[in-house]
């Protein structure tokens, strides 16, 4: 039977031999597959059918039980409300419904038990016990009920004795066997409710019980198709390994050898003989070959002494430029970036400005206004004081409109409410114009300004991020301004790196008040100093510095490099700062310079000429406000630019936080 086999194999072609094998294999998968699922499905379908008649019988028990607790509850509602008649009729209409719903369900109930008798799947046997228990307590119960709200109908519920004589009424059915009767509804349904329950559990059971039945036929099918793939592959693989092995010998043997006259011998005619004359007929090629390549040697020998010194010469050539490329490559990068947040800066510059002229002339007419308004209330409370003065006793009705508008509590309010909104008025009026001073779009080149009002500007627009809340108390801003002369600058610009350095300093609190209670930041408070010094004939310095964590000195090298940032993803773009240090030194001829000391705080200085030379004026005099792309603490080492002209200098202090 072994050799017969053997040689039904050896005379089937390859492709044949694998063919068979795999039919074989997939045949008893896919049998043993069917007949899983098939069992499976069976009892999943028995399990499945238990468990939809358990949570029927659940969701019909809950519905009874609810209703049944309902119409209690409104029951001995009926008691307090009986010296109130409507009120007592909403109620009483209330339980009617309830009993309608009972009825209802307790039809649905019945049907439900017929039904599931006859099927295979039966309902617990207590349930029909309980329908026959308390078939007529329902109707019984709810006669009962209508019979005593008739009896109170009749009696003058308006009168406190009639009404008590109802609440009696009421009291006593509460109390009487029936009634018990009808509470015992509810308490057998607690115990129906969980038993339907384990049932919903055990037909949930079942189910998993089905899976995993299916599960295992499927995988003893599997396991015995793959045992049977493995024999049949022991098996054609002797039949194809040996001759292919002895082509492989001849294979390696030429090539170990170089011996390229060697002939392969197979007796067959199946796809290993075609090979094998194949592989003869490639041998007799590659001698052929191998004699044309020794004539073909000789001469690439002479060509590649020569090819040699000129791929020299032009790899050095190629590196070269390709130096020379990545420089342009990195220079076009950050020309775009800067070209970004220019259209973003004047598009925001625009924005401010036309909204601070927009609430500029209303905020100003309500504030114009607000003085009149306040005279004459005064001079109406005033009238009102001497009206009282004089006529002490008015009308009843005056006195009574007196009393319902409160006027004593009128005549205290009004005047604060006016002071207050005098002072919301101012308040909105100062931040119009720090949004104008911020934003500077109607000056484009070279300007002699106040240099403390951009400041000044910055910390207003900052102000919500620097007040006290919940969290921590508010951060204490230190103004040391010396006597500084009007600067000539992009004012917008220079306010945009302002902005920059002090959010960045704002953040760089907050994070380290994360960690700290609001008692010991009051005790140790978080504060940010700004310090402004005239040097020489032709310098100003500003400096702004924090108490914040500072930075490691690998962070700060590189705080003025494009794209580096220590925020997380989508809170900084690494831009902020190396745009301000674009500002002080490309655009105002000033040197921009960093100092930081881990655990207690971070400086930056940035020098700008007082008068500067005749420039060229930017693209761009927007400002960026709060939000945009200078969020965080940028910080950097002591990384300066030399210009050519006398600087002013501004220090922030600021965190490891980097935008």
């Amino acid at each position: 039977m072994k050799q017969h086999l053997k040689q039904r194999i050896s005379s089937l072609t390859v492709g044949e031999k694998i063919g068979l094998g795999y039919a074989a294999a997939l045949g008893l998968a896919v049998s043993g597959t069917i007949a899983g699922f098939g069992v499976g499905a069976h009892y999943q379908t028995t399990a499945s059918a238990q468990a939809e008649q358990a949570r029927n019988e659940v969701q019909l028990l809950h519905r009874l039980q609810s209703r049944v607790l309902q119409t209690r509850t409104h029951q001995q509602q009926l008691i307090p409300l009986a010296s109130n008649p409507e009120k007592f009729q909403d109620e009483y209409t209330h339980l009617l419904k309830h009993k309608d719903e009972i009825r209802s369900i307790w039809a649905e109930l019945k049907t439900f038990v017929t039904a599931s008798l006859a099927s295979p799947n039966r309902t617990q046997p207590e349930l029909p016990a309980f329908l026959a228990t308390y078939d007529d307590v329902a109707p019984n119960y709810a006669k009962a009920v209508e019979r005593r709200v008739t009896q109170i109908s009749k009696l003058n519920l308006a009168s406190p004795t009639e009404a008590k004589q109802a609440q009696t009424i009421m009291l006593k059915f509460t109390n009487s066997d029936l009634a018990i009767q009808f509470d015992g509804i509810s308490d057998d349904l607690v115990d129906l409710i969980d038993q339907a329950y384990q049932q919903l559990n055990l037909a949930t059971n079942s189910q998993e019980d089905a899976r995993k039945i299916a599960q295992r036929i499927i995988i003893a099918s599997i396991t015995l198709s793959v045992a049977i793939a493995i024999l049949l592959a022991i098996l054609t693989s002797r039949a194809i390994a040996k001759p292919i092995q002895a082509l492989t010998d001849v294979a390696r043997r030429s090539t170990e050898e170089s011996n390229f006259n060697l002939q392969a011998v197979l007796a067959q005619n199946d796809e290993i003989g075609t090979l094998a004359q194949a592989f003869n007929q490639l041998i007799d090629s590659v001698r052929q070959l191998l004699d044309q390549q020794k004539q073909a040697n000789a001469q690439l020998e002479n060509y590649s002494q020569t090819l040699e010194s000129k791929v020299d010469d032009r790899t050095q050539e190629l590196n070269q430029k390709t130096q020379e490329l990545q420089q342009l490559l990195e220079e076009l990068q950050r020309t775009q970036v800067q070209m970004v947040q220019s259209e973003k800066m004047s598009a925001l510059g625009q924005m401010v400005a036309g909204v601070a002229h927009e609430i500029n002339n209303p905020v100003n007419f309500i504030h114009g206004n607000l003085a009149h308004v306040q005279e004459y209330a005064e001079n109406l409370l005033t009238f009102m004081t001497l009206y009282q003065q004089f006529y002490p006793d008015p009308a009843p009705e005056i006195q009574a409109e007196a009393e319902e508008l409160d006027m004593a509590f009128i005549q205290t309010d009004l005047p604060k409410i006016l002071n207050s909104m005098k002072m919301g008025t101012a308040r909105i009026r100062q931040i119009v114009l720090s949004l104008r001073n911020f934003s500077r779009m109607d000056e484009s080149a070279f300007k002699a300004v106040d240099i403390h009002e951009g400041i000044d500007s910055t910390l207003l627009i900052l102000q919500h991020r620097l007040k006290e809340n919940a969290e921590h108390p508010a951060i204490e801003v230190i103004r040391n301004y010396g006597d500084l002369p009007p600067v000539e600058c992009y004012p917008g610009q220079l306010n945009q790196a302002f902005m920059n350095i002090l959010a960045n300093a704002i953040d760089a609190i907050d994070e380290m008040n994360v960690n700290r209670t609001y008692q010991t930041i009051k005790a140790n408070p978080s504060q940010i100093t700004v310090q402004t010094t005239v040097i020489g004939a032709n310098q100003v310095k500003i400096t702004i510095s924090d108490n914040a964590l500072g930075m490691p000195e690998i962070v700060r090298e590189q705080i003025f490099d494009p794209f580096f940032t220590t925020k997380t993803v989508g809170k900084g773009t690494g831009m902020g700062m190396p745009i301000s240090y674009q500002i002080v030194t490309e655009k105002h001829s000033g040197q921009l310079a960093c100092d930081s000391i881990p655990g207690e705080g971070t400086e930056f200085v940035i020098q700008i000429p007082i008068q500067q030379q005749a420039q060229t004026p930017p693209e761009n005099n927007g400002a960026e406000l709060p939000g945009t792309e200078t969020k965080g603490a940028e910080t950097k080492g002591a990384k300066t630019k030399e210009t050519e002209t006398n600087p002013v200098t501004v220090s922030a202090l600021t965190s490891n936080s980097l935008i």
